[in-house]
């Protein structure tokens, strides 16, 4: 078995534990919003074979280009790759929104902060384990051991939480309307952008691997701020449930929390 496998099981348990713990601590110690680390598990494999690589396939015939990265590749074929992944992603990873059962947690901008953190953070799982899979399809990789790729185990443990707050920033924005929704999915779309922006520069080789991991940190501090400033501006901005459906939720957390879950 390749090692990458092993190692994309270790990443995803420690994903999964890590990430579900924060979203059973922080909005009160509830499992509310744990089993939405499953919807979007088959999403990023959905949308990079049915949606990205046909569209990258087609443009590229259409153009005469060959669809990859390259100093070679005219620059509007390079913008059109670059914004496939923020583009198509950031709005797939809101259609478990679509499930009346996912629509019903949507009771307050608290839950609407919780239950897209729990969204990006499956996408996020589901990436992982489907870039885990391309990268045993390829010979010079099949053959190293596990404990070689640490950094994709490291990468894909913050990604995950990158993901989550994309996405939760396009969730809060839809549940104060259809208007600040799209704000809110531009606003993902620009830090999914500035996201991938050193991975870009790398495979197109102006910047070594190590200039890709410092432009990848700047994009991560900026989304822990913006998380926190989410969280914050919701503690300040509630007190308590603000529908009678999340009277119901509020006090079955009460519960939980009194029953020692």
């Amino acid at each position: 078995m390749p090692g990458i496998y092993v190692m994309a099981v270790i990443t995803l348990l420690v994903s999964a534990a890590l990430w579900g713990g924060l979203l059973y601590v922080l909005p009160g110690r509830t499992k509310r919003y744990l089993w939405l680390l499953l919807p979007g598990l088959p999403l990023s494999a959905l949308v990079n074979l049915g949606v990205k690589r046909p569209l990258a396939v087609m443009a590229g015939q259409m153009a005469g280009v060959a669809p990859k990265l390259g100093l070679e590749t005219p620059w509007w074929f390079i913008l059109f790759l670059f914004l496939l992944a923020p583009v198509f992603e950031e709005a797939v990873k809101v259609v478990p929104l679509l499930l009346p059962q996912v629509r019903r947690l949507l009771v307050s901008s608290a839950a609407a902060l919780w239950v897209g953190m729990a969204l990006g953070i499956s996408f996020g799982l589901g990436e992982a384990a489907y870039l885990a899979y391309g990268i045993a399809q390829s010979p010079q990789y099949a053959a190293l051991p596990w404990y070689i790729f640490t950094g994709y185990f490291g990468e894909r443990l913050v990604v995950c939480f990158v993901h989550g707050v994309m996405t939760a920033v396009v969730v809060t924005g839809l549940q104060h309307g259809k208007g600040r929704g799209m704000i809110g999915y531009l606003a993902a779309v620009g830090l999914h952008t500035l996201v991938n922006l050193g991975a870009v520069f790398f495979q197109l080789g102006l910047i070594p691997a190590w200039g890709a991991q410092l432009a990848l940190l700047l994009p991560i501090l900026l989304l822990a701020a913006i998380f926190e400033r989410l969280r914050r501006d919701i503690a300040r901005g509630s007190d308590g449930p603000d529908s009678a459906d999340e009277i119901v939720y509020f006090r079955r957390g009460q519960e939980e929390q009194l029953s020692g879950y």
